[in-house]
């Protein structure tokens, strides 16, 4: 082959590449938005109890959460929790620079805390590749659900600087954990996971650009 055929190809495949990076970059579409039911706040659980029974547990059941169930663990997470708009878990500033993503083994639900909503979207199921960059974890790929912590530190940056990513890991944190003790709460088991690619992670939700998913939460019931 003539070295101007050559470089030819090695264009039409680089602007390949460039084109299937931007498809996969891009961010997705919801195209359902529902109302979740109402959140229960009078759970006959005690915090104290809520802390013995969290454990880490890697095996689930096979069944499915109902809908009021994932939006109660979402509520924990990000729930708006007075008149004013503070939310469930704290943030630096009340910048609030989450987002949570729950993923089934047929859609993915992007929690909205302004009228505990959500917005859904159909999707193939996401669990085996997210155990994949997950370094082969079978909790992520064997869970019911798998509930992404996404965060977007520029929401602080303008206020905080260089403290912005601190600020949104300590947040990563603080919602996370309500999740686990709300699942407790539930009688579900769960376990955190913070071993993954997360730039792959966020490629694989499709996640719009600057949020970087910084804990995967697999739940499900007792196996």
């Amino acid at each position: 082959m003539k070295r101007r055929e050559v470089l030819a190809v090695l264009a039409a495949s680089a602007m390949t590449e460039v084109a299937g990076c931007e498809a996969q970059e891009s961010p997705a579409r919801y195209v359902k938005d529902i109302a979740l039911p109402k959140p229960n706040v009078t759970g006959s659980v005690s915090f104290e109890e809520a802390i013995t029974r969290r454990r880490s547990v890697r095996t689930f059941g096979a069944a499915q959460l109902p809908i009021e169930t994932i939006g109660q663990l979402l509520w924990a997470g990000q729930g708006i929790t007075s008149q004013d708009g503070k939310r469930a878990a704290p943030s630096a500033g009340a910048l609030y620079a989450l987002e949570l993503y729950a993923v089934t083994p047929t859609e993915v639900i992007h929690y909205l805390p302004h009228g505990h909503r959500a917005e859904t979207r159909a999707t193939p199921d996401l669990r085996p590749e997210l155990r994949e960059l997950a370094l082969g974890q079978a909790s992520v790929g064997g869970a019911p659900l798998v509930i992404a912590v996404a965060a977007d530190p520029s929401r602080l940056a303008p206020r905080y600087g260089a403290r912005a990513n601190r600020y949104t890991d300590l947040e990563v944190g603080h919602a996370a954990q309500n999740m686990l003790l709300q699942a407790a709460v539930l009688g579900l088991v769960a376990v955190p996971v913070g071993s993954f690619d997360a730039a792959r992670a966020a490629r694989t939700l499709a996640l719009p650009p600057g949020q970087t998913p910084g804990y995967l939460i697999p739940v499900g019931f007792p196996a």
